[in-house]
């Protein structure tokens, strides 16, 4: 992702939101980890997982409950709540992922968070916002995205936005999110 971006504005009157500051306060050496993973579309986060030593797993975890991370044997585990929509299933994915880069001393000497729908994971608002932060970077790359809305012309559609989804994975209200009308 280029870090140099500017806010991609486009003619059209709207524009993509610049990565945030979480993933631009990332070390040097975990960009360089994932960058090459944020080209593509949708966003291959298991290989990100992978390649982040973090294990994956589709659970079934109890009614309300999107996703877990917790060591388990000495390895960072996440666990998918099963029964969700594939877009959920991904953006927990990519929050749980977040929460491993972000807040990892803290899962560790807590033994595991579990993302509850309602209740989140317990942790401060903060914590919780800048793993969102963050997800949202990993599932929907600025950059990626920039050159998917230069496909189209004309003003931003729910059509648009929804097309755009598809494309990376996620829901129309990640998207519409993600997009920042100006």
């Amino acid at each position: 992702m280029d870090r140099s971006m500017s806010n991609a504005a486009t003619s059209n009157g709207w524009e993509v939101r610049l990565p945030s500051r979480e993933y631009l306060n990332l070390a040097p050496e975990v960009r360089a980890e994932i960058d090459g993973y944020l080209s593509e579309c949708p966003v291959k986060l298991g290989a990100i997982a992978e390649r982040l030593g973090v294990k994956v797993l589709l659970s079934t975890l109890p009614r309300g409950t999107s996703g877990q991370i917790a060591q388990e044997d000495g390895e960072f585990v996440i666990r998918i709540n099963r029964h969700e929509a594939k877009h959920r299933q991904r953006f927990t994915l990519a929050h749980e992922l977040a929460h491993f880069l972000l807040h990892k001393d803290r899962v560790e000497a807590e033994g595991g968070w579990s993302e509850n729908v309602l209740l989140r994971s317990g942790q401060p608002a903060n914590i919780e916002y800048e793993a969102n932060r963050l997800a949202s970077d990993l599932v929907i790359p600025s950059t990626a995205l920039a050159e998917a809305t230069a496909e189209y012309s004309g003003p931003m559609t729910s059509e648009i936005i929804e097309d755009l989804a598809r494309r990376f994975g996620v829901s129309t209200a990640a998207m519409e999110i993600k997009l920042q009308m100006a």
